[in-house]
């Protein structure tokens, strides 16, 4: 698609977002955050931004290493100062002490980490999204609602956990007050396991943050929440490198959730992988801003296919296929 066609498509998504999902106004203070890679998007978020009247301030920051790094001390208190910031980078800042600290000072973040221009004008972004946030906030209340986990999957996924008191969010696109932020494409219920409560095996088969496209599934081995042995191929060991070289966290189970969106695709990105309807992830590292209290400085994703999930005892996913009797 020639350049000014590709902004052209990109316009509608972006002036949803701002209207619709972060609900810009006139004359708010608002800041689009890129990187080097991202740019394109963010200036598209930034044109529908200033389209509506706000006062618009876009930066581009340095390329993160990993997703869940912290940004410069900069960039997080222009983000706390901020009516509005939407985080249009390629690595997450969700799941880190800036975001946090935003949210606490009344800022409502919309993110949209990983997507590009093209996943801005197909797959995950043209789904219904009032549809979608009804199915996504009763897939969350279920999550809420239950106190165990079992998932299975034909790759060899075999893992169970706890969720008893832990808070599953709607992550529908839709900016919500209580959570703090708003993530683009829309489309999961995550919640973090109870901490200490994983045992088990998970096998990641689709895509992973910092790996992208998986060649070949990465298995890992859980004991009382922490990943205590990473098998595979070459991917493989560049995780256990990432967890060599990290804090004494980054081996945490820190996430679970379920894609609910029937318009994304699986693409080898985790940013629109994870939101298919009927896949899973898990995540490694930071549960902090998920409701836990393990701290770190990575929050890595892994995408699983066809799962199966049961919650206490009730199957939701079964082998891919969410069950939307149970959403309605």
């Amino acid at each position: 698609m020639p350049q000014d066609m590709l902004e052209l498509e990109m316009a509608t998504a972006s002036r949803s977002i701002v209207e619709q999902c972060l609900n810009v106004q006139t004359d708010e203070e608002v800041l689009v955050l890129t990187d080097p890679r991202t740019f394109g998007v963010g200036k598209s978020i930034a044109t529908a931004a200033n389209g509506v009247g706000a006062d618009v301030v876009t930066s581009v920051m340095p390329l993160l290493e990993s997703h869940g790094n912290e940004p410069l001390d900069t960039v997080a208190d222009a983000m706390a100062t901020a009516d509005v910031a939407f985080t249009c980078t390629t690595h997450a800042i969700t799941h880190t002490r800036a975001r946090l600290r935003a949210a606490g000072e009344g800022t409502r973040i919309g993110v949209l980490r990983g997507v590009t221009e093209d996943m801005m004008v197909d797959g995950a972004m043209t789904v219904d999204f009032e549809a979608l946030r009804r199915r996504t906030e009763a897939m969350a209340q279920i999550i809420t609602d239950a106190e165990e986990a079992v998932v299975t999957s034909d790759q060899g996924t075999d893992v169970e956990f706890s969720i008893e008191g832990c808070q599953s969010f709607s992550l529908d696109g839709y900016f919500h007050e209580e959570y703090g932020f708003a993530t683009l494409p829309p489309g999961e219920a995550p919640t973090h396991p109870a901490e200490g409560t994983a045992n088990g095996t998970i096998v990641i088969d689709v895509a992973m943050d910092n790996l992208g496209h998986l060649e070949e599934p990465i298995e890992l081995t859980l004991e009382n929440g922490f990943v205590t042995d990473v098998q595979g191929g070459t991917q493989a060991e560049e995780l256990e490198e990432i967890f060599e070289g990290a804090d004494e966290n980054a081996r945490n189970l820190a996430e679970f959730a379920i894609g609910t969106n029937p318009k994304a695709k699986l693409i080898g990105n985790t940013a629109e992988d994870k939101k298919r309807e009927g896949t899973i992830h898990f995540a490694v590292g930071d549960n902090e801003s998920l409701g836990g209290t393990l701290k770190s400085d990575i929050h890595l994703d892994g995408v699983i296919k066809s799962p199966t999930v049961k919650l206490d005892g009730t199957t939701v996913v079964d082998d891919g296929a969410l069950r939307r009797e149970l959403l309605e």
